[in-house]
C-alpha cells in the first residue's frame, strides 16, 4: 500500500514538474547531425595586407562569395567589389582609425566564437527537428561600423558582431544608443537576436489586417519559435528584458490587458499606435513608466502559449505557418 501511494506521489510530482516547465517545448535533438562552421569577415577583412589588397581581395571573394557583395553593397556601402576603384575603397576602410578601433574591441571581446558556435548549432538542430524541409544557412560575422545588427538574404545569416560589445561599451554612448537599447547588446544575445531576425524572414507578417492585436500575437508566435529552439533559455533573454520587467508584466497582465481593451486599442489600425507598442521603447505607451517597452508583446506571448496549451495537436510548424491570428486569439480564450 506504501509502495502504491509513494508510486502515485512520484507520478503527482512529475506531472507538476512538467507543468511547472510551462508551455515551452522541449524535445531530443541529439540524433540530428549539424554543426555551425561561422566564417569570420570581421577578422579577414582586417587583416588583408593594404600593400596586397588586390591580390587578397581575390581570396576573400571566393571564401566569402555572395556574402561579400552584399557586405559591401548593404552594410559598409563601398560599392560592388568587382568595380575597377574597389581596393581604394576598401583600403579606406581597412585603415580608418575609427573602423580599426571597433575591429580591435572585436579581437577583445570575440577572440573566437566558439560559444556562438555551440549556441547556433544546438538552436539550429531544434529548428531542423520542427522543420526539416527548410534549410539551414551559412552564418557569418562581419563589423559594420555600427550599422545592423543581423542582416539575412535567402542562405546568409550574418551577425553585427560590433553591436554586441557589451552595455558596458564606451563606443555606444558615444554614439547616443539610449540605455534601453544597450542593455541588450550583449554577447549573450546574439544567438537569440540572430533565431528572431531568422524567423521573421522565413515567417512574415500577414499585413492584409495590420492592427495592434494581430502585431501582439504574430510577436507572440516569433517569441514561442524561440521557446522552440531555446527551451533552456530564461525568458527575460528571448524577450530581451531583465527579470524585473518580466515580473512587473506577471504582476500588471491583467491592468495592461484591460487598459487595451476599456481604450479600445486592441483592433487599432493606426500605425502610431502599434508602433508605441510594438518596437523597443523605454517604457510601453499608456503604462506606467516602470513598465518595460514592448510589454504588450509580452502579452501575445502569453496568447500564443494560451493558444497552444488549448490546442496540444498543433504543432510548432503549424502555429509558424497559420498566419489567421483572430483564429489564435478567440481559440487561445485567453483571460489573464
Amino acid at each position: 500500500m506504501i509502495k502504491r501511494d509513494l508510486l502515485y506521489l512520484a507520478l503527482i510530482i512529475l506531472f507538476l514538474s512538467a507543468c511547472d516547465k510551462g508551455n515551452k517545448p522541449s524535445v531530443d535533438v541529439s540524433e540530428i547531425q549539424l554543426n555551425i562552421e561561422i566564417k569570420r569577415l570581421d577578422k579577414d577583412i582586417f587583416e588583408i595586407d593594404p600593400g596586397n589588397t588586390e591580390n587578397e581581395i581575390t581570396e576573400i571573394i571566393e571564401k566569402y562569395n555572395e556574402f561579400f557583395e552584399l557586405y559591401n553593397l548593404r552594410v559598409i556601402n563601398l560599392g560592388s567589389p568587382y568595380d575597377k576603384n574597389y581596393s581604394e575603397y576598401l583600403n579606406g576602410f581597412i585603415t580608418d582609425y575609427d573602423m580599426n578601433s571597433i575591429y580591435n574591441k572585436t579581437r577583445e571581446v570575440f577572440p573566437d566564437v566558439i560559444d556562438l558556435s555551440e549556441d547556433l548549432t544546438k538552436a539550429f538542430k531544434y529548428y531542423k527537428y520542427y522543420f526539416p524541409e527548410k534549410d539551414v544557412p551559412e552564418v557569418y560575422t562581419y563589423i559594420g561600423g555600427f550599422n545592423q545588427s543581423i542582416v539575412i538574404s535567402d542562405s546568409i545569416l550574418a551577425i553585427g558582431v560590433d553591436k554586441y560589445f557589451g552595455a558596458d561599451c564606451e563606443f555606444y554612448d558615444r554614439l547616443g544608443i539610449a540605455n534601453y537599447l544597450q542593455v541588450n547588446m550583449n554577447p549573450r544575445n546574439i544567438a537569440t537576436d540572430a533565431l528572431k531576425a531568422w524567423a521573421t524572414t522565413e515567417f512574415v507578417f500577414n499585413d492584409s489586417i495590420d492592427n495592434l492585436v494581430n502585431n501582439m500575437v504574430y510577436q507572440g508566435k516569433i517569441l514561442y519559435f524561440l521557446d522552440a529552439v531555446f527551451p533552456e533559455a530564461p525568458d527575460s533573454l528571448k524577450i530581451g528584458f531583465s527579470e524585473d520587467q518580466i515580473n512587473w508584466c506577471i504582476k500588471n497582465e491583467k491592468q495592461m490587458w484591460n487598459y487595451l481593451i476599456e481604450q479600445k486599442l486592441l483592433f487599432s489600425t493606426d500605425y502610431m499606435v502599434i508602433n508605441k507598442h510594438i518596437n523597443p521603447a523605454p517604457f510601453t505607451a499608456g503604462f506606467p513608466s516602470d513598465s518595460p517597452g514592448r510589454a504588450t508583446v509580452w502579452l501575445g506571448w502569453k496568447i500564443v502559449k494560451a493558444y497552444m496549451k488549448r490546442n496540444p495537436e498543433v504543432l510548432v510548424s503549424d502555429l509558424m505557418l497559420n498566419d489567421n491570428y483572430q483564429k489564435i486569439l478567440s481559440e487561445s480564450r485567453y483571460e489573464p
